[in-house]
């Protein structure tokens, strides 16, 4: 029934532009029919939007932060994939704001990743690169609704590229109270519960084709966040964990390697907290180890 519902506000547009353009029907017919489709489009939006507003808040509830909620509460209006994208806009200029604002301060339990990516360098290039193709556009171009497409179009990318490379500097690897939050800026996420970690090891390791982000090893069971093309630090978990890409989650892997820009202090702080949580564990809710057994 969700389903339906989430394809049928788009199909219900299609239908009213067809029949206006199309002008198959005579024009008092063709009133009726589209102040009819325009009354089952208030409808079915209101009650798309009324849904989406009780799973944002039921997910918010449930202890999902407020981008995961976003996702959930848009997937209902959505397919999952256009939610995901719908909802990584507005975390991207709201990354880029705190990055040009210098509000973003690390703390103790955020790992920066960032340092060794290409992107920063990148930034520098298309910094120089865009007003050229702008100008190229005026020269060559003559049609005038196309150079503004064009340009619009160019200096969006150019607002995107430095977007995401904010989402990097933000969106830091962090440290919660009972998980890891793991990040590739904008582009990929997950969280693995302390619980989950079987082990924590430095080693420098190289990704799949020595490509960034987010990348799968189907042969290895495991997923690399990358940056440089290489990993600093490598989590050995005790059941598959699938993480999330930008179109959607991965398969779930038992092995996930990440980079980081300090992997000593963070395989140090990570190892240290899924020992106090094995620790706790192995105890009873008084702090005493649980030796309690079934009665005979």
């Amino acid at each position: 029934m969700d389903r339906m519902f989430k394809w049928l506000l788009p199909a219900l547009i299609v239908v009213e532009v067809i029949l206006v353009r199309a002008g198959v029907l005579d024009l008092t017919a063709a009133v009726v029919v589209v102040v009819g489709i325009e009354v089952l489009l208030l409808l079915v939006a209101a009650r798309q939007i009324a849904v989406a507003v009780r799973r944002y808040r039921r997910d918010r509830a449930g202890g999902l932060d407020l981008w995961e909620a976003l996702e959930g509460g848009l997937a209902v209006l959505l397919p999952r994939r256009i939610a995901r994208l719908a909802a990584l806009e507005p975390l991207l200029w709201i990354c880029l704001g705190r990055w040009l604002l210098r509000r973003h301060h690390a703390s103790d339990s955020e790992f920066s990743y960032h340092k060794d990516s290409i992107v920063g360098p990148f930034l520098v290039v298309v910094l120089f690169t865009t007003p050229v193709e702008v100008l190229l556009f005026e020269l060559l171009i003559p049609w005038a609704w196309v150079r503004w497409m064009l340009l619009v179009g160019a200096i969006y990318m150019l607002f995107w590229v430095f977007g995401f490379y904010a989402s990097l500097v933000v969106l830091s690897h962090r440290l919660e109270a009972t998980g890891m939050r793991l990040h590739y800026g904008v582009l990929a996420d997950g969280r693995i519960p302390y619980a989950e970690i079987a082990g924590v090891e430095r080693e420098r390791l190289r990704s799949p084709g020595g490509r960034d982000g987010l990348r799968v090893a189907r042969e290895e069971n495991a997923a690399y966040l990358a940056v440089g093309g290489e990993t600093d630090v490598t989590l050995r978990l005790h059941s598959p964990v699938a993480l999330h890409g930008l179109l959607g989650p991965t398969i779930p892997v038992a092995t996930v390697h990440l980079a980081a820009d300090d992997p000593q202090r963070l395989a140090g702080e990570l190892g240290r907290r899924v020992e106090d949580e094995a620790v706790k564990a192995g105890q009873g809710s008084d702090g005493l180890p649980n030796t309690s057994q079934e009665p005979s």
